[in-house]
């Protein structure tokens, strides 16, 4: 029987100095502490050093103090008048400078643990903690603060060149002074008044406007023309790091991660994905296989897998011979072999079980689809490979667009389907499950659990020898995305208060089509403003064309701009210039 591990959170003592300074010697690099730093946290109660004892082992730290503003800003070297402008409703503020892990124990979770606790432990005291995070070529723990409720704030190159020269400290990374580490500076708000349920790291109101990332959007948009996309663009990198953590946690590196290029096609978001990531591209048309390799995105890094294949559309991918390519019906298989009869193929299969936000967006279920090979189907197209000789190699399978926790049980039902069809085709080495990862819409959705899907994936892959492909879109960029809009009229009609907006369903669909919710929230919030029921429409001759019907919101005015939330996936990328009403523009932001 595996033992279960034990960790004690316990304060500095002075019989544990020596282990906190060999952690932060190799860690933070020699002298970055000296126990002249440390006992100040014994004695002083405005200052806490929290250690994490695995037995008798302690294997991190966390260096955390409660000051006024412009102490803190002292200690941090940063502007004065910034931090009084950007905090100043504050007075007193938590600093939590340091946290440190010993090497042998990283990736268990510690750094997380000991972030997490010291943000409590802080949460009980004041209502703001500033922190810096280091970040250098090989490090930066962004995903752990963000993950935590942390915001971005300010990056700082070169933070800690000045003091590496003046105490001679030798980085960790850096070696002899100079250091050339950056800071990046970063929030955690506790203010005691009642959040949104959409609040989080990186969108949240402060001082009753509303920020995306860094940037407050009233500021940003007074002179732009509406309606636009705003994209931040370290939210989706923070997602993908946090999916790929995930991942490689269950999967020891054998998966890949395509993006779904349909979701958000920006060219910029693009870039971002491409440099600061290891992604590929998941494709599902000739033109988005074009913008693919434009963007700079190598062949065997893109994966495609379309329906309703032409004739021209098989003969343009027989001359990409290095894509992967999954094909989703018996037709196109024998019609793509006599193109190419030597080129591995994965097989899109129909498991008829579907995980989604809404039934109309199940791609597998009870009705029947077109995506995908029917079980019905499995022999026919076996007696067919075996005539032709197919190399197939790969099995994909997506259930739908956008499922949480409460979907996860389906699973079962999906892994046994793939077995089935694994029994006949025991060559198969690559299992692709699509994406379909979702965001909360509303305010009861729970976040899916990340790591308890891909535990199941993962357990599932490894019993059966097989390498993981994953193809979110949504779940990328979704969140990171708000469609900013003016309300151009405000008037009841039959009682019922009717909101409409200088944007329509053509510029996204996602309620009108789907019925899916999209949190329209003002730029300016005025929390003393009356909340009633609002129908929010759009500037569509279409009587579906509504954003809203019958919901409570803060009461609008006409001229106000509002954001419409999670506007990031399915949003610009399916617009249309219906009634000629098809002009908008995108931005990205980025810190």
């Amino acid at each position: 029987m595996q033992r279960t591990l034990s960790f004690q959170y316990i304060d500095l003592q002075y019989h544990l100095i020596d282990a906190v300074l060999e952690i932060s010697r190799l860690q933070l690099g020699n002298d970055f502490i000296t126990k002249e730093d440390l006992l100040p946290y014994i004695n002083d109660d405005s200052k806490t050093c929290q250690l994490l004892r695995l037995e008798s082992i302690i294997v991190g730290f966390s260096l955390m103090e409660i000051a006024s503003k412009e102490l803190i800003g002292q200690k941090m070297n940063v502007e004065q008048a910034w931090l009084d402008e950007y905090l100043k409703d504050y007075d007193s503020i938590g600093y939590r400078s340091v946290t440190a892990v010993h090497p042998a124990y990283e990736g268990k979770g510690i750094a997380s643990a000991l972030v997490q606790n010291g943000l409590h432990y802080l949460s009980q005291k004041v209502s703001v903690v500033l922190c810096e995070a280091w970040k250098s070529s090989h490090t930066h723990i962004a995903n752990i603060l963000e993950r935590n409720g942390y915001t971005a704030l300010k990056e700082i190159p070169y933070y800690w060149t000045a003091d590496s020269i003046k105490l001679q400290y030798e980085c960790s990374h850096c070696g002899a002074p100079p250091c050339a580490c950056t800071a990046v500076i970063y929030a955690a708000f506790f203010d005691k008044k009642v959040k949104e349920w959409w609040e989080r790291p990186g969108l949240r109101y402060q001082q009753n406007q509303l920020y995306l990332n860094r940037v407050n959007l009233l500021e940003f948009t007074k002179n732009k023309p509406t309606p636009h996309y705003i994209y931040d663009a370290d939210r989706i990198i923070v997602k993908y790091n946090y999916l790929f953590e995930s991942l490689a946690e269950h999967n020891d590196d054998k998966f890949r991660i395509f993006y779904a290029i349909k979701a958000n096609r920006h060219p910029a978001l693009l870039t971002h994905l491409r440099i600061r990531t290891n992604i590929g591209i998941d494709v599902c048309s000739p033109n988005e296989l074009k913008l693919a390799l434009q963007m700079g995105f190598e062949e065997p890094n893109i994966s495609y897998t379309g329906t309703s294949l032409s004739n021209k559309d098989l003969a343009f991918l027989q001359k990409h011979s290095n894509i992967n390519i999954n094909l989703g019906s018996i037709s196109s298989i024998r019609r793509f072999h006599a193109l190419a009869p030597n080129r591995p193929i994965g097989i899109r299969i129909n498991t008829e079980t579907g995980m989604a936000y809404a039934p109309d967006l199940e791609y597998a279920g009870a009705k029947i689809s077109k995506f995908g090979i029917y079980e019905n189907e499995w022999q026919q197209l076996k007696d067919l490979a075996e005539v032709l000789n197919l190399k197939i190699t790969g099995l994909h399978c997506h259930s739908g667009s956008g499922f949480l926790t409460d979907q996860l049980p389906k699973l079962t039902k999906i892994f046994e389907a793939i077995d089935r069809f694994l029994g006949l085709f025991p060559q198969i080495k690559t299992l692709n499950l699509g994406g379909g990862l979702g965001v909360p819409q509303k305010q009861d959705d729970q976040a899916l659990d990340l790591k308890k899907w891909a535990s199941l994936l993962g357990d599932f892959a490894k019993k059966r020898g097989l390498s993981l492909a994953i193809e979110p879109g949504d779940f990328l960029v979704k969140d990171a995305g708000v469609l900013i809009s003016e309300v151009t009229t405000v008037e009841k009609k039959s009682g019922q208060l009717m909101v409409g907006l200088d944007c329509g369903m053509n510029i996204n669909n996602e309620y009108a089509y789907y019925n899916m919710n999209l949190e329209a929230v003002p730029l300016q919030q005025n929390p003393e403003a009356k909340i009633v029921e609002t129908t929010l429409y759009g500037n569509i001759n279409e009587p579906i064309d509504l954003f809203s019907k019958n919901k409570p919101m803060y009461r609008l005015k006409e001229g106000q701009r509002i954001a419409l939330l999670n506007s990031g996936g399915y949003g610009a990328s399916s617009s249309s210039n219906h009634c000629m009403r098809g002009d908008f523009e995108e931005y990205i932001i980025s810190k």
